[in-house]
């Protein structure tokens, strides 16, 4: 049988190992002659390591192979994408010398995406990287940044990221991103919000609730919310809905198309909450609802016949709203 994907030319090739890891675009070097050197030119370095802190020379050897890798690489072949993930405890300075060598070697660096062990200092440098699009971060802690600045960033996402108690690192981060159109902060204990700017650009936010105010989004389209308890309204001791924010916040009058609830348990404010974006988001597109199966009784067909009862009976503000239901 003919090999006619080796007759494509580098650039499709190397797109396609774009979507290995690195470690699987390397093993691809045993195909034939023509698959040698490939792995040298691909765009995205995708590096994982899935161990643990028991093998610590391991993980020497693996932050040591990725600086050798990256030496190795086609200098005239710039990548744009690097992503590294490993829960594992690593010397300070070898995890540096690999970013900074990373950001230095790519030249143009647009997507970042680290996931490591809270233990481990992100270098400065990454914080004023000025082509940067795409920056993701997990498990991370941050401290002592004296300066951020994402001129281009469109995406963040921290997720379970500890900045110092008492900085205001986060605010930092949302000041120096001005562009900033995808905002995704999951596991966030601060409440910084009454420092927030306002972001025009945002067109998706994914946030635990008490971190950024309705009013400073106004444009958003897509929002998912976690602990929708917190968010517009205040409740009593007993649970009571005591009021709802007026004026309606224009992200939700005019700009919001996609609503997420997670974890939804039928309780009296989640109903309320979720009627009260139908009734005023004049052009939402899905209302997508997420049933918290744990928080239900044993009956639970009955009480999810009553839930998906009581919710389409609400009257829409949109006519092209459609409900979606997700157990």
């Amino acid at each position: 049988m003919a090999d006619r994907i080796s007759n494509f030319p580098d650039s499709i090739l190397c797109y396609v190992l774009s979507f290995l890891s690195t470690k699987e675009a390397v093993a691809t070097s045993v195909l034939s002659k023509r698959w040698n050197l490939l792995w040298r030119s691909v765009p995205s370095l995708d590096f994982v390591y899935p161990g643990g802190d028991e093998y610590v020379d391991e993980v020497a050897c693996f932050f040591q192979s990725l600086y050798s890798f990256l030496l190795f690489r086609d200098k005239r072949q710039l990548f744009h994408r690097f992503r590294l993930k490993c829960f594992c405890f690593c010397n300070d300075y070898i995890f540096e010398t690999c970013i900074k060598a990373a950001m230095r070697i790519s030249g143009r660096l647009q997507h970042l995406d680290l996931n490591l062990p809270p233990v481990i200092a992100v270098p400065s440098v990454v914080f004023s990287c000025q082509t940067l699009v795409v920056l993701k971060l997990a498990n991370l802690a941050l401290k002592n940044i004296s300066f951020v600045n994402f001129p281009l960033l469109k995406i963040l996402h921290l997720n379970s990221v500890t900045f110092s108690e008492g900085s205001d690192l986060l605010q930092q981060f949302l000041s120096g991103s001005p562009n900033l159109e995808d905002l995704k902060v999951k596991n966030f204990s601060a409440n910084a919000a009454e420092k927030f700017n306002r972001f025009s650009k945002l067109v998706r936010a994914e946030v635990d609730s008490h971190l950024v105010p309705l009013e400073n989004v106004k444009n958003v389209e897509v929002l998912v919310l976690d602990g929708v308890c917190d968010f517009p309204f205040a409740r009593d001791l007993g649970g009571k809905v005591l009021a709802y924010t007026q004026p309606v916040p224009t992200c939700i009058s005019l700009h919001l198309k996609t609503c997420c609830i997670k974890e939804y348990s039928g309780f009296v404010f989640e109903f309320l909450f979720a009627k009260y974006i139908m009734q005023n988001a004049k052009y939402l597109r899905t209302m997508k609802v997420c049933l918290n199966r744990c928080s239900m009784p044993y009956n639970y067909p009955f009480f999810y016949d009553v839930m998906v009862s009581d919710l389409s009976r609400c009257i829409k503000s949109s006519d092209t709203c459609t409900l979606l239901f997700n157990i």
